[in-house]
């Protein structure tokens, strides 16, 4: 197991775990105790005891089985073969960032670089010479236009990162996410390598690669499949959000409260115990999902998240909005476990029984609201003033939005007379975090809600296992 047969059991055994957590996998102290005291009852030079020791005590979900296996091949590589890949990587980085300069040199407004992320500049070394011309010559053009000045230079941001983002997806440049590397190359090597080797981010998707593609780009081939995952992450939401605890006269968890409060009449000492145990109760959910313009490429994401909810959670609570509220009132066979196969919304089911495109349809043709301009601060003032009595002290309201709206400041102040009358606001964002600093909107609806990135399953499958409520602030 170890580099150094002289030393650095413990210290690669805590490199590791940090590895581990690095990647999503849960591990605790006391686990790592208990890996450390594994290892010290199997021949450490044997390879297959030490994973299978490991794998024991570090691992507790299936999910992470794959991501734990990846990291330890990684970690365990004979010295010189990680420092040849350390090597590799510190080269490969030096070539992206030599080539990111020298775009940013070309890509410029009246002299000024623009303001792009390193994946667009990446996408941008990665055209042909034809593409990369036209690109110029329009910045060229552009920056000697009559009475043009910096005060343009935004709009002409905007256009060159939506011309270079759609070339990154036809190109399949993949966003490197630096949060999860910890500054040592070492370490940062054999975390890239799992990513690389899972696909992308995420523990817990089995390295299904549909799980990091963007929603809105998912195939027709691929979308049946992505509805099921989508469905399925829906209800292992519903249930993370209706955890709580009963009385129980079994002996699992104490009870403080009850034990100290039953025992007074013994003079404080503690003779009768009470416990409690975890049971799964259900919330009122408050969905609000935006189907305006800007949302329009997300809505086959939208309605398998509404019919994956309506099917875990009886009596959700629908509505969508765009200039104005509308309350859905979900057909029957949304929450049938035995509903038929079906493709995007639009399609047709399979089957006896109407599928999922069928009631997509149907919903959309009812709707007065979907497609139109967005509007978030007259859609809340209508929840509160006509549907008031859903916002309680247990009901979780989960707003779906890119958080583009008309008028954010008055939304901003609905939804924070909303927030002290529920139990949580859950924002699921189909921005990509790195684009919030450019939109005020982000942080100014994060004051008030759990702000989470959400474009791709995996971000889904990561808010509901990193924890609902954490906010993600704005950079």
């Amino acid at each position: 197991m170890q580099r150094d047969p002289a030393a650095g059991l413990e210290e690669n055994l805590v490199r590791f775990v940090h590895i581990l957590r690095r990647l999503g996998v849960p591990v605790n102290p006391a686990e790592s105790v208990d890996a450390l005291t594994a290892l010290g009852l199997v021949d450490l030079t044997e390879r297959r005891q030490v994973r299978s020791a490991l794998r024991a005590t570090l691992v507790k979900s299936e999910d992470h089985l794959r991501l734990f296996d990846l990291a330890f091949d990684l970690f365990f590589l004979p010295p010189e073969e990680l420092q040849a890949r350390v090597k590799e990587r510190r080269e490969a980085r030096s070539v992206r960032e030599a080539q990111a300069r020298k775009a940013s040199l070309e890509l410029r407004f009246q002299g000024e670089p623009l303001d792009l992320t390193p994946e667009q500049l990446e996408t941008y070394t990665r055209l042909g010479e034809l593409q990369k011309e036209r690109l110029k010559d329009f910045l060229a053009e552009s920056s000697a236009g009559h009475k043009v000045d910096r005060s343009f230079q935004p709009l002409i941001e905007s256009i060159v990162r939506g011309h270079l983002d759609r070339w990154r997806r036809k190109l399949g440049v993949r966003r490197r996410r630096t949060e999860h590397l910890t500054g040592d190359e070492t370490l940062d090597t054999v975390i890239e390598g799992a990513l690389d080797g899972r696909g992308a981010w995420s523990a817990g998707s089995g390295g299904d690669p549909l799980m990091h593609v963007d929603m809105k780009d998912i195939s027709d081939a691929d979308f049946p499949r992505a509805a099921r995952l989508v469905g399925r992450l829906a209800r292992r939401l519903a249930t993370r959000l209706s955890r709580r605890y009963r009385e129980s006269h079994k002996r699992r968890r104490p009870n403080l409260r009850r034990t100290i409060r039953s025992n007074i009449k013994h003079g404080g000492v503690l003779f009768d115990l009470r416990y409690r145990e975890r049971r799964v109760t259900r919330p009122r959910l408050v969905l609000v999902c935006d189907v305006s313009g800007s949302m329009a490429r997300y809505t086959a994401f939208i309605l398998e998240f509404i019919f994956g909810l309506a099917s875990a959670v009886r009596g959700v609570e629908t509505f969508v909005f765009s200039e104005e509220l509308e309350r859905l009132v979900l057909p029957r066979q949304v929450s049938d476990p035995l509903r038929a196969p079906a493709g995007r919304p639009g399609g047709s089911g399979a089957g006896p029984a109407p599928g999922p495109g069928f009631l997509a349809s149907e919903i959309i043709g009812r709707s007065r609201v979907w497609g139109k301009g967005t509007d978030l601060g007259r859609a809340l003032e209508t929840l509160v003033a006509e549907h008031g009595h859903l916002l309680t002290g247990d009901a979780v309201v989960i707003l779906v939005s890119d958080t583009k709206t008309l008028g954010a400041d008055r939304a901003a102040e609905l939804l924070g007379r909303i927030r002290p009358r529920v139990r949580e606001i859950v924002w699921l964002n189909t921005l990509p975090q790195e684009e919030w600093k450019d939109h005020r909107t982000v942080a100014l609806f994060a004051r008030h809600a759990s702000m989470h990135e959400c474009y791709t399953l995996a971000h889904l499958e990561r808010v509901i296992r990193l924890g609902v409520g954490r906010n993600v602030r704005p950079r």
